[in-house]
This record gives structure tokens, sequence and C-alpha cells, in this order.
């Protein structure tokens, strides 16, 4: 049975994540007070409902409890926060919510939030990336911190297999792809030796990402 996915909080990140994540595959149960939000993306998910997030009992009636991972991407800081408490009453353990400052950020940790992410800082981390790099051709986001990078390999990169640069152990990104000239390689094998100009396309955080960039710029 595939995991389900609860977005609550439908502005343009809470959209913007479970629009993909439904187009990943994924049943998604997208929850706002506003119904001119939820009509707006009741035809792009699996289940849409216009529900006071803050209210407990209108949260488990709308079915929350069935999600096995729950993204908080509510605005303001104190309904975020309630949000998150109540779905920690609730006893979901994945609970993933949208921060706008660290203090917000270090508040919903205390209280159980699992993952928390700031997608300002992280859209920021990526422009900067591509436009301080020539190397670096696009930038693909596939999640709030997840990433494809089309990279062109340097010459620190070329003359080694992807066994030799181990780049999963020692980054956390992985090679989805290789372009050489007019030749596409799909799951290249760890003896694949790259050359210099090769087009790669690594799969990774965000983070992760820049580290790789650090290495293989620096």
């Amino acid at each position: 049975m595939k995991k389900q996915f609860g977005v609550i909080g439908l502005g343009r990140f809470g959209t913007a994540v479970a629009k993909n994540l439904e187009n990943l595959g994924y049943p998604v149960l997208a929850i706002d007070k506003d119904r001119n939000l939820i009509d707006s993306i009741k035809d792009s998910v699996s289940f849409a409902d216009i529900v006071d997030s803050t209210d407990p009992e209108a949260l488990e009636a709308a079915g929350i409890k069935n999600c096995d991972t729950v993204i908080v991407a509510v605005g303001d800081v104190e309904s975020s926060i309630l949000v998150s408490l109540i779905l920690e009453e609730f006893g979901i353990k994945n609970i993933i919510a949208k921060a706008g400052s660290a203090i917000h950020g270090r508040v919903l940790r205390k209280i159980g939030v699992k993952e928390v992410i700031f997608p300002e800082e992280d859209m920021g981390i990526r422009v900067a990336n591509k436009i301080t790099s020539a190397n670096i051709l696009d930038y693909i986001s596939i999640s709030p911190e997840v990433d494809i990078l089309d990279y062109k390999a340097t010459k620190k990169l070329s003359g080694k297999t992807l066994r030799e640069h181990a780049l999963r152990n020692r980054f956390g990104v992985n090679v989805v792809g290789i372009r050489r000239n007019e030749e596409v390689i799909v799951s290249p094998s760890a003896e694949e030796k790259i050359e210099e100009g090769d087009e790669l396309f690594l799969i990774g955080k965000t983070a992760d990402l820049l580290d790789f960039k650090k290495e293989f710029e620096g």
C-alpha cells in the first residue's frame, strides 16, 4: 500500500508540495480553511477538504490520522506550532513543517517535528549555486529539499570511475545519468569512467549537492 501524505496549508509552497507528491504517484490529502484554495487544487490531488487545521476534531474527521507523513505549510507561526502539536498528539510520527525563521524552527523541533524546512533559504542556495557556477547547467527541484543537478564534469572529476569517486558515500548524491556527446547513459555502472565535459545528472539533497560542487570546483 502506498504511503499517504497530508499537506496542511495551501500557499505557494504547500500547493507545490501537494501537486508534486500527487504527480509522483502518492495519494495526497490537501487541507486549508480557504475555500478558494481548496477549489483550485481539488482536481489535482486525491483528497481536498476545507478544514480549520487548529481544530483537532475537524482534522481527525478529515482523515489526517490516515496519513503516514504530514507536511505543515501553514504561514502563521502560532497556527503552525499549534497544528504541529495536534499532529504530535495524534501520534503521527513523520511531521515535516515549514519555518520562517531559526527561532520558529527551533520551537518546531522541540515539540517533535521530525524535519524543518526553510523554503526561502533553500531556494536561495539553489539560485546562488546556479549563478556562480558555469558548470551547473540546471537545477530541477523534485521536493522541498531534494534536487536533480545537471552538471558539466570538471577536469577534477574526469579520469576516474564512479566507484573511485564514491559520490554516494562521500556526499550522499547519486549519478542517475550521463550525457556524453549524443549518447545518454542511464543508470551508469560503478565502472563508468567520467570524461571532462560529460553532463552528469545527480540527485541528492540541496545541501549535499552544494558540498559536491565545492569539492570539485574548489
